[in-house]
């Protein structure tokens, strides 16, 4: 059991493989958090909580001031009940301000886990359990479920709430996030990934908590560019391999928001959720609203041992299990080549090329049903001009020649000129009559299941009988006017999510066995909620290596790098370096490999060196499906990058080393390696030295002793285990 109820001190004692999280049933039947840590005994910790006296804070008891909502630590905290600090949950009823206490009625413990109808979560899995405590105000009239699913043996917990209006009359929300936690003391660093468009999650920001808030948000309607859902706190000494790290992630794609506050006394609180800006749902009688659901995790080892534990979690719960550990396909992507001006004839003759270059799957990216990005879109009809087999006989086409097919789709979006927009011009977001336009194309109103359905349907009949693997499902433009002519104005952001998540849903069930890699104008919503739905995620529409250096390495803090899809390319982009086959290579190994090239301007001698690489990337892949990663030097240092994939048994390791600026010490330079088994002998299959892997982890590798090739090409050298 992984979780434990004590009657006799009202404790529920939540025990993963590393970690424990504890709570009460506390005074006045009040849900108190007392401990979030390293794992230990089933002792009673209510001692902990702090009772002293403050002057000026409301006290519940008549007779003595010893249980004040303000000071003691909270699962659940509505404005309005006694609770100065930051709220998680903000509503009343009846457009009264009520009093907001919650009071616990009952919970179960059950084996497995409920999904979640309409919104993306972490799946169930083998050692799953879910502890649900229900609470409600003192008339019964508010209704809260608090969910708690146990991963123990990856150290994740998952949250979720309801809310439910049992009464009567109409219950307001203004504020309804997803988890609480709250901590004594504030001894923390800030830890989230921070970018813009071309480079998203590039930069690992990390900053000390003081008292007042801090707020890593979204208000683009996706995860965006700029921010991610990401959010970790960690001691101030901490690093990649010691020290104490809480990290938390939400399972949702749209706005959303991760605050931290410190009080006057210099305790933390923790709250991560659908952004309340412009939030407000109301729910009739009878009704209720679920929050989405966010992810938790303690490590003692770091901010390196967090992102093992989310990669596993992410890994074996959350990406859908045929696609988790199974082999990517190698895709070559037809924009590069043609971008518009692409046709059957272009697909067939780049698939023909494909084969020689070790390639699985050509995919058919814009341009197939619309001649310029001004047209098309929402009508998704097949340019026969272009395209005289339609997609059904292209697909079949490139099967006979044993590729897998792909296609790109932008469902969510539609251009004004379009038979859609016209036959009714309410169908988009808006709230004027001149709506702001963005890329030449509007965001579909989809808080309307009319509309949601007419796209699924329109999609899956061009596309019927076509012999589709692969999907690449875009998403170019943010919302900037969040209004419907048939959703509440405050429902519209969130309405419009769950209505992205249905047609995904629709979709994928209608087209069967299809791989999905989600987009959004590159990493723009590069989230779990995306990830329960796709397997792998276009990371940045920059594909220069040396910037991809850096988005790739920051995104691995909260992703396995499994679902980072890296391609190989032309390679200048935004830093206007040249670089070589070898390094490009190396960095797009990083994660799930592909190709953005134009192959008819490449000869048999390069066709043979992107086959090479394929075949490379394939006998190594396992380590990205299954490994661990440990990341060596950050690229933030603006000289090296250096990290570590490890299989699981420690029988293989593959290290990457990459110079980004040339430097005269890398001569001398030693590095220390990480995550083998210290009493194993490793081969290096570069030299036929062998080791042990306590001597290439305390003593190290000298880097000069590797640049006997290229310096420019970075470095990759496999480590096998042999037997004594």
């Amino acid at each position: 059991m992984s979780i434990l109820f004590n009657e006799n001190n009202q404790q529920f004692h939540i025990q993963t493989k590393n970690s424990s999280y504890i709570f009460c049933v506390s005074d006045f039947q009040a849900l108190e958090h007392l401990y979030y840590g390293k794992r230990i005994p089933q002792d009673d910790v209510k001692y902990i909580g702090n009772r002293q006296i403050y002057s000026h804070l409301g006290y519940e008891s008549r007779d003595k001031r010893d249980f004040s909502a303000s000071v003691l630590g909270m699962e659940i905290s509505p404005f309005n009940a006694g609770d100065i600090r930051v709220p998680s949950v903000v509503y009343n009823y009846d457009g009264k301000v009520d009093c907001n206490r919650l009071r616990y009625r009952s919970h179960t413990i059950y084996e497995g886990r409920q999904p979640i109808d309409g919104l993306p979560y972490s799946r169930v899995s083998a050692e799953t359990e879910t502890l649900e405590v229900v609470m409600s105000d003192d008339e019964n009239t508010v209704e809260f479920t608090l969910y708690y699913v146990v991963y123990a043996d990856v150290d994740v917990i998952a949250r979720h709430q309801t809310i439910k209006n049992k009464g009567t009359m109409s219950l307001s929300i203004q504020k309804f996030t997803s988890m609480c936690v709250d901590f004594y003391g504030s001894d923390f660093d800030a830890v989230t990934l921070e970018g813009i468009y071309l480079y998203e999650k590039a930069h690992v920001s990390r900053a000390p908590i003081k008292r007042g808030i801090f707020k890593n948000n979204s208000l683009t309607g996706t995860s965006s560019h700029n921010h991610n859902p990401f959010l970790a706190l960690c001691e101030h000494n901490a690093d990649e391999d010691k020290g104490e790290v809480y990290g938390f992630n939400l399972l949702y794609s749209g706005n959303f928001s991760g605050e931290v506050s410190v009080n006057q006394l210099g305790d933390t609180r923790v709250l991560t959720g659908i952004d309340d800006t412009g939030f407000c749902w109301t729910l009739k009688s009878g009704e209720e609203l679920t929050s989405p659901e966010a992810i938790m995790t303690y490590s003692d080892q770091g901010l390196g041992g967090m992102s093992r534990n989310f990669h596993d979690h992410i890994r074996q719960n959350i990406i859908e299990k045929e696609f988790a550990f199974a082999p990517r396909p190698i895709v070559i992507n037809s924009w590069e080549a043609s971008y518009f001006t692409v046709s059957e004839d272009k697909v067939l003759a780049l698939a023909e090329t494909a084969k020689d270059c070790g390639i699985d799957m050509v995919v058919l990216d814009d341009g197939w049903f619309r001649p310029h990005d001004k047209m098309g879109l929402g009508d998704w009809r097949t340019i026969k001009d272009k395209f005289p087999s339609g997609i059904k006989g292209l697909s079949e086409k490139i099967h006979a020649m044993g590729l897998k097919f792909g296609l790109w789709l932008e469902p969510e979006m539609v251009n004004e000129d379009s038979e859609l927009y016209r036959e009714d011009p309410k169908c988009i977001l808006s709230t004027s009559r001149l709506p702001l336009i963005s890329r030449s194309q509007y965001v579909l109103d989809l808080t309307r299941d009319d509309i949601v359905e007419r796209i699924a349907d329109r999609i899956s009949e061009e596309l019927e009988g076509a012999q589709i693997d692969y999907i690449k499902w875009d998403f170019n433009r943010y919302l900037t006017e969040a209004g419907s002519y048939t959703a509440a104005q405050g429902e519209v952001y969130h309405r419009q999510m769950l209505g992205a998540y249905k047609l995904l849903s629709i979709l994928k069930q209608r087209l069967g066995n299809v791989l999905f890699e989600t987009c959004s104008g590159g990493g723009g919503r590069f989230d779990l909620g995306m990830l329960f739905y796709s397997p792998q995620i276009w990371t940045s529409d920059n594909t220069d290596p040396y910037a991809r250096v850096y988005i790739q390495y920051g995104t691995s803090y909260a992703y396995p790098v499994s679902a980072i899809s890296c391609h190989f390319t032309e390679g200048e982009c935004t830093s206007g370096r040249p670089s070589s086959y070898d390094f490009r290579y190396r960095v797009a190994a990083f994660g799930s490999y592909g190709y953005e090239l134009d192959l008819s301007k490449y000869g048999a001698e390069d066709r043979a060196a992107f086959k090479s690489y394929s075949e490379q990337y394939r006998k190594d892949e396992d380590l990205n499906l299954n490994g661990d990663l440990y990341r060596l030097i950050s690229p933030e240092s603006d000289k090296f990058c250096a990290y570590i994939k490890v299989s699981k048994d420690k029988k293989k390791a593959l290290f990457t080393f990459l110079e980004l600026n040339a430097t005269g010490f890398i001569e001398c330079m030693t590095l220390r390696l990480k995550g083998l088994a210290p009493e194993k002998l490793y081969r290096n299959e570069e030299t036929g030295e062998i080791l042990y892997g306590a001597t290439l982890m305390n003593v190290g590798i000298r880097i000069g002793d590797l640049y006997r090739k290229k310096r420019e090409d970075g470095y990759m050298v496999a480590f096998t285990a042999v037997e004594e």
